[in-house]
């Protein structure tokens, strides 16, 4: 109970978002916007803050983002394969396209460092900063290879290859994370007012997003793709994170830092997906219902993971 309780302010926040997109206080324009605010400058200061402060060896651990990696890949491919055996129907080239991303795409930057930070504090925040890019980078070159098997003109193919680049190189989260990093390894450190102005910026970051997670919200597709939707979510937010925790356990890793990674490897899936789909010849019903549906899913899947976890430590 201590454990839902820990996470349900973070989805009150997102029913918040919600409710006050339906009320009218959420124009599109607005969410739009703060969109953009958060994902470029809220949260790239918050993980620069919290890397670029956090004691190097102590925070940085390649075994996990090794582990991390591997799980989504080995996700991206069970996908895969429940596409071509046709487990409950035959999906056209764009749902299949959708599917595959949002079985291993998850919203690492606005729900997965929220989750983190208010239920594990500011050492998970840490791990979890460094762990990001190392989730983040995976899951956009297997997104957009996921459009690239089911595209059918090679000019889209072209353009997807120029997407992936641009989605590594141009992706402010990943720059402010390389960036922290470099500096908790060379022990820099900022000017105290650059410092103090990061940290104010920064702590608009989750919030704002939590709220526009909420006014995104979707259920538009839910009746016609039940199966498909909610097997979408079964590999995201159980299996996904399940198959980083056994791997992790039998690594010998701290359930600290095991919590830690189940949490961002089972966040919902990312909104970017809706907008990926969109650009990419996707299915855009699809990947919006698969977020919402998730989404709502995830506060009781993130609530069991963090509670089996506990077990390792006891």
């Amino acid at each position: 109970m201590n454990i839902a309780l820990n996470i349900l302010p973070v989805f009150l926040v997102i029913f918040l978002g919600a409710g006050a997109k339906r009320l009218g206080f959420f124009p599109d324009i607005f969410v739009k916007g703060a969109n953009r605010l958060v994902f470029y400058i809220g949260i790239p200061a918050l993980l620069f803050i919290k890397l670029s402060s956090a004691p190097f060896h102590e925070t940085f651990d390649l075994n996990l983002a090794l582990i991390s990696s591997l799980s989504v890949f080995i996700v991206w491919l069970l996908s895969l394969v429940f596409v071509r055996l046709k487990i409950y129907s035959t999906l056209g080239s764009a749902s299949a396209a959708s599917f595959v991303q949002t079985s291993m795409h998850g919203n690492i930057g606005y729900i997965g460092l929220a989750v983190v930070f208010y239920a594990l504090g500011n050492n998970g925040l840490s791990i979890a900063s460094f762990l990001a890019p190392f989730i983040i980078i995976p899951q956009n070159i297997l997104s957009v290879l996921s459009f690239n098997i089911y595209s059918a003109t090679k000019r889209k193919k072209i353009k997807s290859f120029i997407t992936i680049l641009k989605s590594i190189f141009l992706n402010p989260i990943i720059i402010s994370a390389l960036f922290g990093i470099t500096f908790s390894f060379l022990g820099l450190k900022l000017p105290n007012f650059l410092n103090r102005f990061l940290e104010i910026v920064s702590s608009m970051a989750l919030p704002t997003a939590l709220l526009i997670i909420g006014a995104s919200l979707s259920l538009s597709l839910i009746s016609k793709r039940l199966y498909w939707l909610f097997s979408s979510s079964l590999l995201k937010l159980f299996f996904l994170p399940g198959l980083g925790v056994v791997l992790l356990h039998n690594a010998g890793v701290h359930p600290f830092s095991i919590e830690v990674v189940a949490t961002l490897l089972g966040v919902p899936t990312a909104t970017v997906s809706v907008i990926m789909s969109s650009e990419m010849e996707g299915d855009v019903k699809f990947a919006s219902t698969a977020v919402t549906l998730s989404t709502l899913l995830s506060l009781f899947s993130l609530s069991l993971w963090s509670y089996l976890i506990g077990f390792l430590g006891a």
